[in-house]
């Protein structure tokens, strides 16, 4: 099932293309064919437990841009958005009708980092901008905004102002930041639940969950899923020298008969992150990066850093009730760093993310066949410096494509150097 290949990309952030499938060794007139030039990350298959994993020779789909997005539509066709620049700084977008093996240009159309990007199984598919504005004079009302589409995001109406979300004013204070800055997804019934994070302190973070019945135009407050002073970490796992944000990022799944799962972030690695010493020898340059290639601060450029301790664990949270109460988030035992991102494939869910220690380097996926409970060791399916932002998305029964960034040196402002890449997994 190796069957995706590269083609030409522009340096500008999207695919030059359509891009096409062809025979294996077929290359554009004056261009090498790709045999000639094997990947050094060949396809290869992986045992963990119980399950055998059969991991992809990694892609490029885009240049230039960073934190990459998936959206999945009613049609079957995929876009992955990313960000020409730093976080907030305009999308740009690809699409793919085939699962993945073939992407061409596609008009991004929404602002924002493209999260929240859903189409539920009946009604258009829409888009909610991750970020909220109180009203004034309507206590516990905020603004949103968001975009629709009737035609698997060709066209869209938007961006649409009429939105509101509504939280408990004795419970979320007006002036600090609430984010759609996790997922949505729909329940049998038709809700959809967004799970969300937001200031409780100046930047600190927690994450909650609300719902809409108007297929996204309406929000309201469900339950809180996860705050610093309620984790459930005896051990101190969470409390090992990691600067945390508090639970934020958050990823919801649902596994089926009302269980909800929800994963979240809690290292903030901007400030005072745990590094190694820089090493005099080394033998991997994929591995390891010079001083002035690391943010924050300013290094030597002649000393080079490889990653240093682990970083703060992904906490985990469970419901049984289709959200109205949840578990005290746990630490996971190996999963870590930023952005976790799940889904579910015949019963088996996937589980992705990435910054697996500072300088920020390596993307894994974990899977679990239990909706959560247990998780299979960690497989690193991106071996490269990175911001840690993945996604993934079932394609098949037990088929998936993971996308990630390469975005060497940091702090991430050599988008010559930057490239999105996919890959696909498959449980065989």
């Amino acid at each position: 099932m190796d069957r995706r290949r590269f083609l030409g990309l522009t340096a500008g952030g999207l695919a030059a293309g359509p891009w096409v499938r062809g025979q294996e060794g077929d290359a554009p007139a004056g261009e090498p064919a790709r045999d000639a030039f094997p990947s050094p990350y060949a396809a290869r298959r992986e045992r963990r437990g119980g399950l055998e994993i059969r991991v992809g020779s990694p892609r490029v789909v885009m240049r230039g841009p960073m934190f990459p997005n998936l959206a999945r539509f009613g049609d079957g066709s995929i876009i992955l958005f990313a960000q020409a620049v730093e976080e907030g700084g305009p999308l740009t977008a690809i699409r793919s009708e085939d699962s993945g093996w073939s992407w061409r240009p596609h008009t991004a159309g929404v602002d924002g980092m493209g999260l929240n990007t859903f189409h539920p199984s009946s009604g258009c598919a829409v888009s909610v901008h991750y970020e909220t504005k109180p009203i004034p004079g309507s206590a516990g009302l905020r603004s949103t905004r968001r975009w629709e589409s009737d035609d698997a995001w060709h066209t869209l109406r938007g961006p649409l102002e009429d939105g509101t979300l509504w939280l408990p004013e004795d419970q979320f204070k007006a002036e600090e930041k609430q984010w759609f800055h996790g997922n949505i997804i729909e329940l049998p019934d038709g809700r959809l639940l967004a799970a969300m994070q937001g200031t409780h302190e100046p930047w600190v973070f927690r994450t909650f969950l609300t719902e809409s019945l108007d297929r996204g135009k309406t929000w309201r407050f469900v339950s809180h899923i996860a705050s610093l002073d309620k984790l459930d970490d005896p051990e101190g796992a969470t409390k090992r020298g990691w600067t945390l944000w508090g639970p934020c990022e958050p990823n919801v799944a649902h596994a089926g008969g009302g269980q909800l799962v929800c994963v979240a972030r809690l290292v903030n690695d901007d400030h005072n992150p745990l590094m190694a010493a820089p090493k005099e020898r080394y033998h991997d340059l994929s591995y390891a990066i010079p001083g002035t290639g690391i943010h924050p601060g300013t290094l030597p450029a002649d000393a080079y850093y490889e990653p240093g301790p682990p970083s703060a664990p992904l906490i985990i949270s469970f419901s049984s009730d289709t959200g109205k109460t949840w578990t005290p988030a746990k630490p996971m035992d190996q999963a870590r760093g930023c952005f976790p991102r799940m889904a579910l494939g015949d019963g088996v869910l996937a589980l992705t993310y990435g910054g697996l220690a500072y300088p920020r380097w390596g993307n894994c996926v974990t899977f679990s066949t239990d909706a959560g409970k247990t998780w299979s060791d960690e497989v690193l399916f991106a071996p490269f410096f990175t911001t840690g932002y993945t996604d993934i998305i079932a394609t098949g029964a037990k088929e998936f494509v993971a996308v990630f960034d390469c975005t060497p040196p940091q702090p991430w402002k050599d988008h010559a150097a930057h490239w999105v890449g996919a890959v696909d997994i498959e449980i065989v």
